[in-house]
């Protein structure tokens, strides 16, 4: 079990009806690759986690990088996993400030600062844990 982090520019022509029905398409075709996470949107960014198979995320990754909705692709982790943070199959989408859930479920030390890596690109402090979904 992998867990992939990128954020990337979301395109200008992309309204959040557009957003949400892309969230809802990557929903279904995540649970049958058995890939679970969130895309925590700012209005601005996307900062999308991912979680499954290595192959898959690798596959769903190359995807990801060409498609003309966002630009600016940086990926910020690429790490093995224990356990699920989403551990519900398909895609979350989660927007402002992020809300506390509690602690990460793993205790390596590079999953412990991933919270604090999504607050912080959101701007909102170190908060413990990720955003609450919408």
């Amino acid at each position: 079990m992998h867990r992939l982090v990128y954020f990337s520019n979301v395109s200008i022509e992309l309204n959040f009806f557009a957003i949400e029905a892309m969230v809802e398409e990557a929903a279904e075709r995540n649970r049958r690759m058995q890939i679970s996470g969130a895309l925590h949107y700012n209005g601005l960014n996307f900062l999308q986690v991912l979680e499954g198979p290595a192959d898959a995320l690798t596959l769903l990754y190359l995807r990801i990088r060409k498609d003309a909705r966002h630009s600016g692709v940086v990926k910020l982790a690429n790490e093995r996993i224990f356990a699920r943070s989403y551990p519900d199959l398909g895609m979350k989408l989660c927007c402002g400030a992020p809300k506390p859930l509690g602690k990460p479920r793993e205790a390596t030390p590079r999953v412990q600062d991933l919270p604090a890596m999504i607050d912080a690109f959101f701007g909102f402090g170190h908060a413990p844990a990720f955003a609450e979904p919408r």
